[in-house]
């Protein structure tokens, strides 16, 4: 009972201070305007050779390291403004090895460190609830939640009643309301699945698919990104300069949305 009492007032105390903190300086400073413009976080390997998030306006150009650990970093996920990113940190990629979930205010700088109990398992997926008010997670025994910072709270099981809530959060959905599914095709590369369970194959070289906005997808295709709408359009592809080596794993922000007319 101590245990469990102490651990919540470290939580708390954290995210607190994540609430507040606004000493740190944002490497995405003079780089990206935060909550306002469109960019991605993904992951990929500096040239020290360690896995860290690197970030890049949506439409290309200079690449901006984020993280900066000598530990694993990987599943990034942004909150729709991009204000904010939850994302997996380990120490090797060891079956048996602990894994947290990190947030990182991309504003302030400020970092929050949810540690799940040993009882969860093996931590592999990520996801913001719609609303952002919570934070939902993966693991090989079951599904958690936590509150999103800056409030605070320790992990739960995701209720049975609410897993498919959950569930949901955690699949790559597209459209809205959501029509189709983004899925990893059985002989390699990107599909996607609909209503009617029928699967077609939309880059037979592409990875990491991720949901662009609201009407499109796009997917890592050798050194760069590639968009596509779900609708009319051409395909794009996104490039970048100087950027970190096997790039994967991507999350996009919309930033700010324009004003209603």
């Amino acid at each position: 009972m101590i245990d469990r009492v102490s651990s919540a007032i470290v939580v708390a105390g954290a995210a607190i201070a994540f609430a507040i903190s606004g000493c740190a300086f944002s490497p995405l400073a003079h780089r990206i305007k935060v909550g306002e413009e469109p960019f991605v976080i993904f992951v990929g390997t500096g040239r020290d050779q360690h896995t860290d998030l690197f970030a890049v306006l949506a439409n290309g150009g200079p690449v901006t390291q984020v993280t900066f650990t000598a530990l694993i970093e990987q599943g990034p996920q942004l909150t729709p403004s991009g204000e904010m990113v939850a994302f997996i940190r380990m120490r090797d990629t060891l079956p048996d090895q602990h894994r947290d979930l990190v947030v990182v205010n991309l504003l302030s700088y400020a970092e929050l460190v949810i540690a799940l109990p040993d009882s969860a398992g093996r931590l592999s997926q990520v996801a913001w609830s719609d609303d952002v008010s919570k934070l939902y997670m993966r693991t090989d025994r079951g599904l958690w939640q936590a509150p999103a910072p800056p409030v605070s709270g320790s992990p739960t099981l995701v209720l049975p009643a609410d897993s498919a809530v959950a569930d949901s959060a955690l699949t790559l959905w597209l459209g809205r309301p959501r029509f189709t599914r983004v899925t990893h095709c059985a002989a390699g590369g990107v599909c996607v699945t609909g209503s009617s369970g029928d699967t077609a194959v939309l880059a037979s070289d592409g990875r990491d698919a991720m949901r662009w906005g609201d009407d499109s997808v796009a997917w890592f295709q050798r050194d760069g990104i590639m968009v596509r709408s779900l609708g009319p359009g051409h395909e794009r592809l996104v490039t970048w300069n100087d950027g970190p080596a096997n790039v994967r794993e991507g999350s996009y922000a919309r930033g700010a949305r324009p004003p209603s007319p």
